[in-house]
C-alpha cells in the first residue's frame, strides 16, 4: 500500500490487521507524561529493534521510533514493518541520511534541507503505510528551529505537525534542561509544535560518541548530584538512576511530559538485553506517570 493510498483509506495498518485508534494511548489528565522515543538512525540500531519491541510489548510501554529513511531497503523493510507495526507505536522522521539541516558544531556538513525534511517523509510514508507526524532533527540544537524560516517552511511544506529538535542545554551543554512544548507562533508558524527532548544523549552518557568539540558540563552545575554521573554509566542500574533522576524531576517541577534521547545503537552496546528499559519503565508505571507516543501527547496540546 503506498503513502496516497493509506492516507484516503487509513483504518487498516499495513500488515492488515486493525488497528486501535491512536487516542487510545493519548493521555489527557493531570500528571507528568512519559515519552519513550529511539533516534533510529544506522542499520546497527535494526539489530536490537525486535529486543526492544518486547520490552514494550512486555510492559504496554508506547514509544515513538524516529527512523533515518536511507537505512531502510529491500533486505530489511519487511521485518521492520512488521516490528513497528502495531497500535502502542509511531514512526516518526529522523531526516533521510542523518545529515543535519543547519550548522551544528558536532557535524561535519550540513545536508541538503528539503531532502533530509520533506524527502524523508515521503519515504517512510510509503514503507510503512502511514502518515508522518513528526520530525525529530538529527543531533538537535539549543533554540530548535527558532528563526529558522527557511526550515520551518519546509517543515510545513511536508505536513509535519510537530518537530522535536531541541535537546541541549546553553552552548550545547548537558543535561537538556526539562523544557515544555510551545509552537512557533513567534515565527509565523503556529501550526507547528516543538517537542523538546530532555537529560542526556545516552550515547554521550556511556561516551560511545566523541563530543570534545562541546563543552558538555555547564558550571556550576544546576543539577543535583545524581544527574551528573562522577563518570561514564556503566551499568544498566547506574544509566536507570539518571533516567529515575530526571523522572523525579519532571514530575516534581510539574512538567508536562518528559522525554530522553535513546539510541538502538548505544543501548543495545552496553545492554543488550534492555534491562534499562525494563527498570526505567517499571518505575514509570509505579510512579503513575502517564505514558504517550509523541503523536498522542501533541494531540493532548492546546491547539
Amino acid at each position: 500500500m503506498n503513502r496516497r493510498s493509506f492516507i484516503q483509506n487509513s483504518i487498516v495498518g499495513a500488515a492488515g490487521i486493525s488497528m486501535l485508534p491512536s487516542s487510545a494511548f493519548a493521555h489527557n489528565k493531570p500528571g507528568t507524561t512519559f515519552i519513550a522515543n529511539y533516534d533510529t538512525e544506522s542499520k546497527n540500531c535494526l539489530d536490537y529493534l525486535e529486543t526492544i519491541v518486547n520490552v514494550h510489548i512486555k510492559h504496554q510501554m508506547p514509544a515513538t521510533f524516529f527512523v533515518v529513511a536511507s537505512i531502510i531497503n529491500d533486505t530489511n523493510k519487511q521485518r521492520v514493518v512488521k516490528l513497528l507495526d502495531n497500535p502502542l507505536f509511531e514512526v516518526g522522521s529522523h531526516s533521510y541520511n542523518h545529515q543535519v539541516v543547519m550548522a551544528h558544531p558536532l557535524a561535519n556538513k550540513v545536508g541538503n534541507p528539503r531532502i533530509e525534511i520533506v524527502d524523508s517523509k515521503k519515504k517512510l510514508e510509503d514503507i510503512f503505510g502511514k502518515e508522518l507526524t513528526g520530525f525529530a532533527a538529527p543531533y538537535a540544537y539549543t533554540d530548535g528551529f527558532k528563526n529558522q524560516k527557511n526550515i520551518l517552511e519546509l517543515v510545513q511544506e511536508a505536513g509535519y505537525k510537530y518537530t522535536s529538535s531541541m535537546c541541549w542545554g546553553p552552548d550545547y551543554s548537558l543535561p537538556a534542561p526539562i523544557l515544555e512544548s510551545f509552537t512557533y507562533a513567534k515565527d509565523g508558524f503556529a501550526g507547528i509544535t516543538e517537542i523538546p527532548k530532555h537529560g542526556w544523549h545516552e550515547n554521550i552518557l556511556k561516551g560511545h560518541t566523541d563530543v570534545s568539540k562541546v563543552k558538555v558540563l555547564q558550571w556550576p552545575s544546576i543539577w543535583p548530584d545524581a544527574a551528573i554521573p562522577k563518570g561514564f554509566v556503566k551499568t544498566p542500574k547506574e544509566e536507570f538512576l539518571v533516567n529515575q533522576c530526571f523522572l523525579d524531576l519532571a514530575r516534581k517541577q510539574n512538567k508536562k511530559h518528559l522525554t530522553l534521547a535513546w539510541h538502538p545503537w548505544s543501548i543495545g552496546r552496553m545492554d543488550k538485553d534492555m534491562k534499562v528499559l525494563d527498570l526505567t519503565f517499571d518505575y514509570a508505571k509505579k510512579q503513575g506517570f502517564n505514558t504517550a507516543t509523541f503523536r498522542d501527547f501533541y494531540k493532548t496540546l492546546p491547539a
